[in-house]
């Protein structure tokens, strides 16, 4: 007899199906076919790594003798160059390889930290970059190549290689369809980020940003807790400072709450504003429910009624709440 699947399993596999098709679809066509400009050279090593740190290495093709090479990023009349370090590794070969840093050039980037003397940044506008590279020789004729795309050295694995930066940027290795290399560079969609949450004596202090969108216009936003299955919503006016905002939420802001275990969604609501729920996916780990774990805490309020909560994220990153209430001596 067949075994029946339990809903939890259900649910478990439909979100790894959804986790993966996203992690293949990340690295796959979201590039329009375009006919290559020159010839194409697969490279031994292409990757970006936290979504800044780009690497590449190729081999010189052996009828080529340069002595300097650059890697080319984007076409057209202006495309921005880096050095590349040319390299004897024996039986003839030559190799090519450097590593540079780059950023998203839209007047919102976060103040970063310096880098090493023999590292250099590149700010990019948002878009899609062609890879190129470029080899000169003593007489200064030039060969070009374009990159082809090769596979992500990271496809699995507790981390991503290429995250979402805290700002809500993110910069990827794509391939068109052609199996071309491109570099894009963006911002994802608005977000309210989780910051940190902290779970006292009598209620718990959600910490969250705003990103990738302005604060004025979540001016007079509420955090509201959603419980699932029912149309019970409570809404609560956190505190702002810029982009940053802080709410408490106490007992009696769980609606609906009693002895059975329920769930609540967390969202953030503006009037005439597109509800975002309340996440933590700007972090390179994979699996935040698996990883960023919080414990069962009781909640008590001025009447001694005792709530247990429990914070935690969806497969997808999304804040939960999972409560109920304890019931007292009295009602026992």
């Amino acid at each position: 007899m067949r075994r029946l699947v339990a809903p939890g399993e259900v649910l478990r596999r439909g979100y790894t199906a959804a986790r993966e098709a996203r992690t293949r679809w990340a690295g796959l066509v979201t590039v329009p076919p375009a006919v290559d400009d020159w010839p194409r050279l697969t490279p031994a090593h292409l990757s970006l790594l936290d979504g800044r740190t780009l690497n590449v290495c190729v081999r010189v093709p052996d009828q080529i003798r340069p002595t300097e090479a650059h890697l080319v990023i984007g076409g057209g009349a202006k495309p921005v160059v880096a050095p590349l370090t040319l390299t004897e590794r024996g039986e003839g070969r030559v190799e090519a390889s450097g590593t540079l840093v780059v950023g998203l050039l839209d007047g919102r980037c976060e103040t970063v930290p310096a880098l090493p003397t023999d590292l250099r940044r590149y700010l990019l506008a948002a878009g899609q970059w062609k890879l190129s590279v470029r080899f000169a020789d003593g007489t200064g004729e030039e060969r070009r190549f374009a990159l082809a795309a090769v596979p992500n050295p990271l496809p699995d694995g507790p981390t991503i290689a290429a995250p979402t930066a805290a700002d809500g940027s993110h910069g990827r290795l794509l391939a068109s369809s052609t199996g071309r290399a491109h570099l894009s560079l963006g911002r994802d969609a608005a977000a309210a980020e989780v910051e940190r949450v902290v779970i006292g004596w009598s209620d718990l202090t959600l910490h969250g940003r705003l990103t990738n969108a302005a604060s004025q216009a979540y001016t007079g936003a509420s955090v509201e807790l959603v419980r699932r299955g029912g149309a019970a919503v409570r809404s609560v006016q956190p505190a702002w400072d810029g982009e940053h905002f802080t709410c408490r939420l106490r007992v009696e802001d769980f609606a609906g709450a009693t002895a059975k275990e329920q769930i609540w969604d967390v969202r953030l609501t503006a009037p005439g504003g597109r509800p975002l729920k309340v996440s933590r996916r700007h972090t390179d780990v994979r699996l935040p429910k698996q990883v960023f774990r919080m414990p069962n805490r009781l909640l008590a309020d001025e009447q001694g009624r005792c709530l247990r909560i429990n914070p935690y994220y969806t497969p997808v990153g999304s804040l939960a709440l999972r409560g109920a209430v304890i019931a007292s001596e009295r009602e026992q």
